[in-house]
């Protein structure tokens, strides 16, 4: 087996909070840090600290100011003579700008809620000219200085990533000049001589004693606006990065005298997933921990983050249903279709409702790969992340005599589709017919998760609901290999899923399907859900933090059924649902018939 390519990391501000704890999150990962500091003395102190720990990574300490030029060059030499690349740049290295009155700080910290919103900051805090001067030097240049020093070595990289750790007190809702607003939210127009034209502004107002009749707001505001806008800048020119800027949430740490709500180890967690983001990740956004937020937004820094949602073959049907009901909660949804027509008529059906969320259409046709990756690089461009994915798109893989299946007395039974008698049912399948059920039910929805898994990674509650039958549970296959493969959790892996597929088209086009023990009626479809059941369990094994599900809807009345069932999409999309909007301790990797837990 090959190598794992070393990786190389640089962290500034490290010898303490949260820079500390992101050295350690990275280097238990196996990635060597180079922790950075002002002070030598206690930048070794926080190495051997550190040392004491079992990581699998190793941590090494380099001096760094990075308000000092000659710093920097020293630093990016020694990685270019040790390491010959860097992989990822955290930083980090960041002041207040202020001076602080401890006391006055903690009499106010009971308001600051979790964001830290509650500080009234005026009332505690004392801003001098040198001290704003200060304050851009290190938290907007001296994080530009570092990162132009390393760009050469970080295009070395096969996995570029820089992580600017900024705040939601940067939002531009918090800065009142609307001029200064203005050219910070011109993304097409922004540029770095731009934003030093704004820290000039401000600090040549400050100087003439008119900050507050100018509209603006502190120094550590402005550079963190600035910061916000270079990541957006430096995302753009190098496209083959991955470049963010996050706020890692009100920490408890020295620059707020500990009045934070959150530990340093939740406050570097969200810094650790942008740095170890995939190739393609998002790029060029800011993160309000690790959600994805707007930097000129105006609403409450205490909003609930926004979820957004996948829905696959929903035209029609429950697929459509689902799409309302997760609207109906606030849930942005990316209806999808492989007609466009039918798929925009939809959407507007939809947004006649009084829906909270919005529902937008994409095409999408999930046996073809290139449709597919359209879609993800929309979601990608669009909203930065994914929450919830539903695979409902299916077909039947037969045609089927309509009244055949009306008579038949399974078709009366509330249970429906399991209880048909299949062989009073006048149905034709065909090869061609088989071979595309097992491209859309089974390929289909895997080649659709894998596209949007790298952005669903991205989301604090990542769903996946895999829409199957209770046709496909393995009671309703006869051939006990076939039976065996999918059983045997353990071992199951999807090359086993493969070849169980390709087994069944050779049998097919052998014609020797019901001598070899496949279902003798409506063997693709049986085959294709029972496969769907098998992946689901496999990749919730290999994405715990994930809520991966498979569920029978029910016996709906559908096209798929020519109308035969007896259970409305409303009642049928309430299972699906139920399992998009899983708790973070929910169940993964189960099989559903409806709303309860059911064997496979």
């Amino acid at each position: 087996m090959a190598e794992v390519t070393k990786k190389y990391a640089v962290v500034t501000g490290a010898n303490k909070g949260i820079g500390f704890e992101v050295c350690r999150q990275l280097a238990t990962q196996g990635i060597t840090v180079v922790l950075t500091a002002r002070n030598e003395k206690r930048g070794l102190e926080a190495v051997e600290k550190l040392k004491a720990s079992s990581l699998s990574g190793s941590i090494i300490f380099h001096q760094l100011d990075v308000t000092d030029l000659a710093s920097i060059a020293s630093l990016a030499e020694f990685i270019k003579s040790q390491f010959g690349k860097l992989d990822i740049l955290v930083n980090n290295a960041g002041i207040g700008g202020v001076t602080v009155d401890s006391n006055a700080i903690r009499a106010v910290a009971g308001a600051a809620g979790e964001t830290g919103a509650g500080v009234n900051w005026t009332e505690v805090v004392i801003q001098t000219y040198d001290s704003a001067a200060e304050c851009f030097q290190t938290n907007y240049y001296g994080a530009k200085r570092t990162a132009e020093a390393l760009l050469p070595l970080l295009q070395l990289s096969d996995s570029p990533r820089i992580v600017n750790v900024s705040s939601l007190l940067g939002k531009l809702k918090n800065l009142p000049n609307v001029w200064a607003k203005g050219v910070l939210s011109d993304v097409e127009n922004l540029t770095e001589e731009r934003i030093d034209q704004v820290l000039n502004e401000f600090l040549k107002d400050f100087k003439e004693g008119c900050l507050e009749a100018k509209g603006w707001s502190g120094a550590y505001m402005v550079s963190k606006a600035a910061m916000n806008a270079y990541t957006r800048i430096l995302a753009k020119k190098y496209p083959s990065f991955q470049i963010n800027s996050v706020c890692p949430g009100y920490v408890k740490t020295d620059i707020n005298f500990n009045t934070g709500y959150l530990t340093v180890e939740e406050g570097a967690e969200s810094l650790v997933r942008l740095a170890v983001l995939p190739d393609d990740g998002p790029s060029g956004l800011f993160f309000d921990r690790k959600e994805v937020s707007s930097v000129d937004e105006s609403s409450s820094m205490a909003e609930t983050p926004k979820r957004y949602a996948v829905v696959t073959g929903s035209n029609k049907g429950i697929g459509f249903e689902v799409c309302r009901q997760l609207a109906a909660q606030g849930i942005t949804v990316v209806l999808t279709a492989r007609d466009e027509k039918r798929g925009l008529e939809a959407v507007e059906k939809l947004k006649a409702s009084s829906l909270s969320g919005s529902v937008i259409f994409h095409q999408l046709d999930v046996a073809d790969s290139a449709t597919v990756a359209t879609l993800a690089e929309f979601i990608k461009s669009q909203f930065g992340k994914l929450d919830i994915l539903v695979n409902n798109a299916g077909v039947s893989g037969i045609t089927v005599d309509r009244e055949s299946l009306k008579a038949s007395p399974g078709a009366a039974s509330e249970t429906g589709g399991s209880k048909t008698n299949l062989s009073e049912i006048k149905m034709i399948q065909t090869y061609d017919l088989a071979a595309e059920c097992l491209q859309i039910n089974y390929y289909g929805a895997k080649r659709t998760t894998e596209a949007l898994l790298p952005l669903l990674q991205l989301s604090d509650s990542p769903r996946i609901v895999n829409v199957t039958s209770s046709l496909g549970k393995l009671e309703n296959i006869p051939d006990e290999w076939v039976k065996g493969v999918l059983s045997d959790a353990e071992n199951l892996t999807e090359d086993k899923i493969d070849q169980l597929l390709n087994e069944f088209l050779k049998d097919f086009k052998e014609g020797s399907l019901e001598a070899k023990g496949w279902p003798k009626y409506n063997g693709a479809y049986i085959i294709s859900k029972a496969a769907l059941n098998a992946y689901t369990r496999i990749l919730a094994k290999k994405y715990p933090s994930f809520r991966i599900n498979s569920v029978c809807p029910g016996y709906v009345n559908t096209d798929i059924n020519f109308n035969t069932g007896h259970m409305t999409v409303e009642e049928a999309a309430e299972g699906l649902v139920k399992l998009a909007l899983l708790a973070d301790d929910g169940p993964s990797g189960c099989f559903f018939e409806r709303k309860e837990v059911s064997s496979f």
